[in-house]
């Protein structure tokens, strides 16, 4: 007797003309698969399953053992029969199928169906592989979250170096504005891509292009500023570019090196980049194309190897357009932008400035100052028009111009006492009042406004809906204006009133 002949092994038995497994090597090696196997013969009869196949579709090898695939189906055990299109069709097979019985219903699973051929041309077998889509999904999507997470780690980890500053704190994040500054700060300061940071005055360009500049892999190179707006138009061009003994009257001996020299194998700051003339315009476009500069009065060029980082807070687009910048220089320097907002668009970042600053300027004078609640809401409320370097200032004048400890609302300077509130359109009320006059100062603004531009009572009241009586009585309480001029007759025509709408006591 052969060995096929001793094997209860379902896939060895001589009428299934399977080739002899030793052992039941054969299902072990199955059984061994963490895929699912589900294995048929020519007709789709089902001739074993394995235990991955049973974790994966939920569902017992004795209820499909012994039965053809087709039938599974119509028994409502999922929805199609990969091993059943792989006969029909004649080929190797991969379908999506639903388990729609079984503990498992609902569950996506994935089935390649490979055909084994006999020696006649017929087909003896079809090996179902089966794969649960669920948990590759589910891996798939863990994987980008791991992917995701990874990127925001190394992110927060750049923004971490990037705060990695002095003990001034000169660099403050809390607001999401300020975040994405320092997120994109940080990404291009990998590169040697020049960079342009637009922003008013005072929010900090210098601040970011320092950083830039220690993140870099040129952080051991020199940086060197320029503030183009401070240099007379025909001293730039040799302050950028340096000249040659002799080139000009009162010229050095020996020369000078310009600041392009000066920053090799490191960064060249341009402050103020849009106040560089015309005609040292085309010189800079050339030295950032060509990456080499001739000296003023010289004919040999210098190679330079350079990172431009420019700054302006003006509006360069627009100068492009009305031909006071070049626009080949705009887009040369453009290469990435990042705009820095105002203070009053990121406040969250104040009560930090104002702590770090506080911190540095008592250690500058010795002092042991501190705000009360009051100021700290004041400077949440004000505006800062001149941004980081106005509140620096302030702070500064504050604390050198008081002996006392407490820094009070009436230590504030004068222009920020008497100051107006913009509420909406032309309507403002003033700083430092209670609830009730400002709530008076509202109302006769609105009666104001209501006379001047529809000039009768009666059309006033309709538009602020209250009664033409009352309207009278709040006109006469406020002394808005001589009623008896007006008559009360509905004539047409404009009331003349003042046309300042800030109500200043």
């Amino acid at each position: 007797m052969d060995k096929a002949e001793n094997c209860s092994c379902c896939l060895c038995k001589p009428e299934s003309s399977l080739e002899q497994c030793s052992q039941c090597e054969l299902e072990d090696i199955l059984e061994a698969s963490y895929d699912g196997l589900f294995i048929t013969d020519g007709k789709g009869k089902v001739l074993m399953v394995n235990s991955a196949w049973e974790r994966i579709c939920g569902i017992h090898r004795d209820s499909v053992v012994g039965h053809y695939a087709q039938d599974l189906v119509q028994n409502g055990m999922y929805s199609e029969s990969c091993a059943y299109r792989a006969l029909r069709e004649r080929r190797k097979t991969t379908i999506m199928l639903n388990m729609t019985g079984g503990d498992k219903v609902g569950q996506e699973i994935m089935a390649t169906g490979i055909p084994i051929w006999g020696d006649d041309g017929d087909i003896r077998r079809v090996v179902v592989n089966v794969r649960d889509i669920t948990e590759l999904i589910y891996l798939k999507e863990l994987l980008e979250k791991t992917k995701q997470l990874n990127e925001i780690y190394a992110a927060e980890i750049e923004q971490m170096r990037f705060q990695q500053k002095d003990q001034d704190g000169d660099i403050i994040a809390r607001s999401p504005k300020t975040k994405r500054v320092l997120e994109m700060a940080a990404q291009v300061s990998k590169v040697d891509s020049s960079v342009l940071l637009t922003g008013e005055s005072g929010t900090g360009k210098e601040v970011i292009a320092d950083a830039i500049h220690r993140l870099s892999h040129r952080s051991n190179g020199p940086l060197i500023k320029v503030n183009c707006g401070a240099i007379p138009e025909n001293l730039l061009e040799s302050e950028l570019f340096g000249y040659e003994p002799g080139a000009f009257t009162g010229a050095r001996k020996q020369g000078k090196p310009g600041m392009f020299e000066l920053a090799q194998k490191g960064t060249l700051f341009l402050d103020e980049v849009g106040d560089i003339p015309i005609n040292v315009q085309v010189k800079l476009l050339r030295a950032l194309q060509d990456h080499e500069i001739i000296r003023v009065g010289g004919l040999r060029p210098f190679p330079v190897d350079v990172r431009i980082v420019a700054a302006t807070n003006r509006n360069i687009k627009e100068m492009v357009n009305n031909g006071s910048f070049r626009d080949d220089l705009y887009y040369r320097l453009n290469v990435v932008s990042i705009e820095i907002p105002p203070l009053r668009e990121r406040k969250e970042d104040i009560p930090l400035l104002v702590l770090s600053f506080l911190k540095k300027i008592n250690k500058k004078y010795g002092f042991e100052r501190r705000f009360s609640s009051t100021v700290a809401e004041h400077f949440m409320h004000y505006s800062w028009p001149g941004n980081i370097r106005e509140l620096e200032n302030v702070i500064e004048q504050m604390l050198v111009m008081t002996e006392d400890e407490e820094i009070k609302i009436g230590h504030l300077p004068t222009y920020m006492l008497h100051r107006s509130f913009h509420v909406g359109g032309d309507t403002m009320v003033e700083s430092n009042v209670s609830l009730d006059k400002a709530v008076e100062n509202l109302e006769m603004q609105m009666l104001q406004h209501a006379m001047k531009i529809h000039g009768s009572t009666r059309k006033a009241a309709s538009a602020l809906e209250i009664s033409q009586s009352a309207l009278m009585r709040k006109i006469k309480k406020y002394r808005i204006s001589q009623i008896e001029d007006e008559q009360e007759d509905d004539r047409e025509g404009p009331c003349v009133f003042n046309d300042d709408l800030r109500i200043r006591f």
